[in-house]
């Protein structure tokens, strides 16, 4: 009876070490699918990331382009002008 007693005991201790194994390993494969979880925002944030920088070099890019346009319009107009001026002028000497 005392040996039947031992074992009994013997065997829920083995089944108590298996179940804190088993909850040790729930455990840590939450962790690991937490950690997977994490790395994929990650690498979604440096997409994001990725493209908010493109779209401002690009807005910037276009915003030179307008403002050289702007610059060739601006001396196309002046040339214009100093010509129509000059044109004036010599009318008046003439």
């Amino acid at each position: 009876m005392k040996e039947k007693a031992m074992e009994n005991e013997n065997l829920w201790g083995a089944l108590w070490k298996e179940e804190l194994v088993s909850i040790e390993l729930k455990a840590a494969l939450v962790l690991e699918e937490e950690k997977k979880e994490v790395e994929i925002k990650v690498i979604e944030l440096e997409v994001k990331m990725s493209k908010s920088i493109l779209e401002v070099v690009v807005r910037g890019m276009e915003e030179f382009k307008a403002s050289s346009k702007i610059k060739d319009l601006n001396i196309a107009f002046d040339q214009k002008a100093f010509i129509k001026g000059l044109e004036l002028c010599e009318d008046r000497v003439a």
